[in-house]
């Protein structure tokens, strides 16, 4: 039947629509392949990005929690108890973050929260050549004395006036703090996220034989071929990805990796096994395989008997899937008939479909988790404005300043309505300040402000509130204290600072207002009258303190 020119068309076009329908397979298979590939490689990018900024963020907050209370004076002055106290205080905000919170002062005498005592000799708490403009220090994952487990030591130098270094403050972070923050990661079946520090140290992954035992190599490993392309890139570039063989577990792997801001030199990596991110399209084409097979076997049995009848639904159908193919389009129309051309075109399009259904799956998965990071990021955000709040110390005197004092006199106020105690309100100015200025330099202007901050501060209360509210002026907030009280204390003041020596500057003296507060006023009505009377203690001659 083969020597007739009808014959020898129908089986050469058989024959051309097994190759073409094969071909079209390999092209789908190819095509979707890549796209799910860098799908993967993006979303896995993303992620790792993600988390990276994450982690780094938990650490910026670490540090910013570090260089608030570094600033404290008691550190400077070296006082045990406000020591103690402050090293406590990092362990509560810490949130069970921290294990331990350490202070080692210019002669390198360490303390910890725990209250142990010991002399350091680590290179972590050298003195100036180690801080110098370094505004932070944290280490890979060390073993300390005090410590039975890997901790990594976040530290900030507590500076003097001169900017010279006096101390270091720090605290410990256990690894396994970072460990179980990796293992929170949500993600896809067949990946893990895991981390190297800055000596190439694998310090967390779900392997626990892997972690503090293993580290990145430069050079080819035969159980891990093709990884030290990827250890090669980490020295370059901030991000990236790759592709290597596990001989162990005989596992094609990729891997995308990011760099972590606040955790130089160290990587966050998310491993995914190549098999679980094909295995839908590999299940889909497997199964057009089948199908296909099956009905061209059925197919060439029958095409010698076929004629025009057959040709015509042949070539619709040739051109549909080639312009599913050109056009990536997920329409096929349907032939509706009972044999097995009917059967083709519904099988290619219910696998066009699958396709495109999986890879519609992939887009919103990524679409997800752009969402996601936006939250995050967001969130980030919020706490980094909290952070900027928490600045609200006056950069000269290191007094609260205008916008500090005002939200926590309204917590006063709330306060002492409540307990139905007495508060009073202080305005001084410092008499002809203008001239001191003038006539000796801003530079001793700023040495006598800082004096009169620093005599205010010993002199007051620790429940007191001090402001430098602006330029020589300052307020005072005194509570649970009568004006009769408060007007002693004052004036013992204002003679103390008349008798302080302020050379090359001469007699320094302030005048001031004070008022007490009177249920239902505002702070402002409150404020108006402490700044009237202090232009009434100007108007009688200065040096004095008139109430109002």
């Amino acid at each position: 039947m083969f020597y007739s020119i009808k014959a020898k068309i129908i089986t050469l076009f058989s024959l051309v629509m097994i190759s073409f329908t094969a071909l079209l397979l390999v092209t789908i298979f190819i095509n979707e392949r890549e796209n799910i590939l860098n799908l993967e490689l993006k979303k896995s990018s993303e992620i790792s990005n993600m988390h990276a900024n994450l982690l780094s963020q938990e650490f910026a907050q670490y540090i910013a929690m570090l260089e608030m209370q570094s600033d404290d004076s008691s550190l400077k002055k070296n006082d045990p108890d406000k020591i103690k106290q402050i090293l406590k205080r990092l362990m509560k905000v810490g949130n069970s973050n921290f294990v331990n919170a350490i202070y080692v002062d210019q002669n390198l005498n360490l303390v910890d929260a725990l209250g142990n005592k010991n002399k350091v000799t680590n290179p972590l708490f050298m003195k100036n050549e180690q801080w110098k403009n370094k505004p932070y220090n944290i280490t890979v994952p060390v073993n300390t004395l005090f410590e039975k487990i890997p901790v990594i030591i976040v530290a900030v130098p507590v500076l003097n006036d001169q900017d010279k270094w006096q101390g270091t403050l720090a605290v410990a972070v256990p690894l396994k703090t970072i460990i179980d923050k990796l293992s929170s990661i949500k993600l896809a079946n067949g990946s893990y996220a895991w981390l190297a520090d800055s000596n190439d140290l694998v310090v967390a992954h779900p392997d626990p034989s892997i972690v503090m035992n293993n580290r990145l190599s430069t050079t080819e490993n035969p159980n891990f071929p093709g990884f030290y392309k990827i250890a090669r890139q980490t020295k370059l570039q901030n991000n990236g990805y790759g592709h290597y063989y596990d001989t162990q577990l005989q596992e094609s792997k990729i891997v995308t990796f990011s760099k972590i801001k606040y955790l130089p030199g160290w990587n966050l990596f998310v491993t995914t096994q190549e098999v679980e991110i094909f295995r839908g399209i590999y299940s889909i084409v497997y199964s057009v395989l089948t199908i296909s097979i099956i009905l061209m076997i059925v197919f060439l049995f029958i095409i010698s008997q076929l004629s025009n009848k057959v040709t015509g639904p042949i070539v619709r159908l040739t051109k549909d899937v080639k312009a599913s193919v050109t056009a990536k389009s997920n329409f096929i129309r349907i032939i509706h008939s009972k044999d097995e051309i009917g059967a083709l075109s519904k099988a290619f399009s219910r696998s066009l479909q699958k396709i495109h259904h999986h890879t519609t799956q992939l887009e919103e998965i990524v679409r997800e988790r752009t969402q996601e990071i936006s939250s995050k990021n967001n969130l980030l955000s919020e706490q980094n404005n909290k952070l900027e709040v928490l600045v609200s110390k006056d950069s000269l005197t290191n007094l609260y300043n205008r916008r500090a004092f005002s939200a926590l006199v309204e917590k006063e106020l709330s306060r002492a309505k409540r307990h139905h105690v007495s508060i009073a309100l202080a305005v001084l100015d410092l008499d002809h300040f203008k001239n001191i200025n003038d006539k000796y330099g801003h530079d001793t202007g700023d040495k006598v402000l800082c004096r009169i901050a620093s005599e205010l501060t010993t002199s007051m209360r620790k429940e007191d509130l001090i402001c430098r509210w602006g330029g020589e002026e300052f307020v005072v907030l005194l509570s649970a204290s009568t004006s009769e009280k408060v007007y002693e204390h004052m004036e013992d003041m204002r003679e103390r600072v008349a008798a302080m020596d302020f050379s090359p500057a001469s007699q320094v003296t302030f005048s001031a207002g004070m008022s007490t507060y009177r249920e239902g006023e505002s702070f402002t009505e409150w404020f108006k009258r402490a700044d009237k009377a202090l232009y009434q203690a100007k108007d009688n001659g200065r040096n004095q303190i008139v109430k109002g």
